[in-house]
Parts: C-alpha cells; structure tokens; sequence
C-alpha cells in the first residue's frame, strides 16, 4: 500500500490518502492506527504531494554502509552513528532544494528512511518491524565543506540543518522488505549514484531502529533515515534530481538559488 500526505484545496486543509495508481483515495485522520478510506478521491495530477509523514524528529542514521565507509575512509563503528535534522528541513516531492549561500559545496546522499507507526521505547529488533509504518525516499542534503570545518567531522548537524535539505517521499510504501533493496540516484538523468543494495548496510532497520529507541523514545510520524550508500557527490542549481528505491518509486526535486 502506498500511502500519501497531499494538500486539498477545496478544504484548505493536509489530507492522508493510498495512491491506487490513477486515484488517489482519502483516508480517515491518519494512518497510524490502521487505514480506513472513504469515497473520496482524487486524481494525483490534481493534487500536490507532500512529505509523507509529520514527524516530531528527524533521526538520521549514518556510517550504515560499508562501501560508503570504504570510499571516505572511516572505520566501520561497533553501535549506530545518528544525528538529527530539524523538521524545518523536511519538504515534499517535486519541492525545490534551497542552495544556501553559506556553502560552496552542495552534496547529495540518496538514502531509504523509515516512518513510526506506534510509540517506541527500548524496543527490541525483533519488535521494530511491527511498530513502522513503511519506508520512502530521502536525500540527505549536505553542505559538506561545512561538515568538514577544521577537519573533524563535528558539523553534521549544521551541515544538514538548513531548510530544504531533507527532501522525502513520494510515498511511504507499507509492504516492504528493507533487506534487498537497489538504491541510486540521477542528476539531469543521468547516474551519479550508482546502484547499491541495502544488504551492504551495517545495521540493518530493525537493529538501528531499535538502538535509537534506547536513546528516545520515537513517536508516530517520527522519520528514520538510515545512512547513505557510497557515491555521494556533488548538485548544482537547476539539477534535477531523482532517489530512486526498488519496491518504493522516485522521489523528485530540483536544486535551486536563493530567492
């Protein structure tokens, strides 16, 4: 089931739906306790997407891939490496990345991230599974000269803190298994991160999912990004840019300059 954040004109007002291909079918409230439709629908040309979930907390795994380890030249960690991302960051599908001047190098990280369903404190792996509502696309942008000021990798938060530079979406697709999945990205169509499985993660889901619940307790629409794959590398504005998951779609966005 594919299940969408989308903006209804007519009541002004955030709506949750399931994307059934050519109809988008509303659903009552939202879908953390079970999704209930109506008979309301919509086509998706009709509507604009949003991101789909409204999390409390950006939680952003990272040094979750080996070859990504391999390519920057870190040594692979014994528990989960995490920051956070403010919610400010976060924008929808076909949304416009900021280019802050603040940095001269703007880089992408494609990555598989996971949405909450229900509460999470101290919950072991083996219950994880059960408690998320699905997994979708994100790019964890980075302003990576800010990331490596003075050489010791302190900033990532302020470098993955501006606005615009959590894109995510198009979906969050609840029937998945995050095991065995291609990721990659194109820039302008062509391949800039190449293909990459998630059996090369280190901690797979349901062990970094679990390690962050002994940290926080994690909430319903909370948003779980789970580390980039080797291949990042650098956007310019009026890139168009695609994250592309097996089993979930393409997230779209593009890079653009300040107003």
């Amino acid at each position: 089931m594919r299940l969408v954040r989308y903006w209804d004109s007519a009541a002004a007002a955030a709506r949750w739906g399931v994307h059934e291909g050519d109809r988008i079918r509303e659903i009552e409230g939202n879908p953390y306790n079970g999704v209930k439709t109506t008979q309301n629908t919509h086509s998706p040309a009709a509507v604009r997407l949003l991101p789909p979930c409204e999390p409390t907390k950006v939680v952003a795994g990272g040094a979750n891939y080996y070859g990504h380890l391999k390519e920057v030249g870190l040594a692979v960690p014994d528990v989960p490496v995490f920051f956070l991302k403010p919610t400010t960051s976060l924008i929808g599908p076909d949304d416009a990345v900021v280019y802050p001047p603040q940095t001269k190098k703007l880089e992408y990280e494609g990555e598989l991230a996971v949405v909450v369903a229900k509460p999470m404190h101290c919950t072991p792996p083996e219950e994880v599974l059960g408690n998320l509502l699905g997994y979708t696309c994100v790019n964890d942008v980075t302003a990576r000269d800010i990331q490596v000021t003075g050489g010791n990798l302190l900033h990532l938060c302020h470098s993955k803190s501006f606005d615009t530079f959590c894109p995510t979406g198009p979906w969050v697709e609840t029937d998945l298994d995050a095991h065995n999945l291609d990721i990659e990205l194109h820039i302008n169509g062509q391949v800039r991160q190449k293909k990459t499985n998630t059996s090369d993660m280190i901690f797979p889901v349901e062990k970094m999912v679990s390690y962050f619940s002994h940290v926080m307790t994690l909430l319903p629409g909370d948003l779980i990004l789970t580390g980039a794959p080797p291949g990042i590398g650098g956007m310019e504005p009026g890139d168009q840019v695609e994250v592309i998951i097996q089993g979930i779609g393409t997230l779209r966005h593009t890079v653009v300059r300040p107003a």
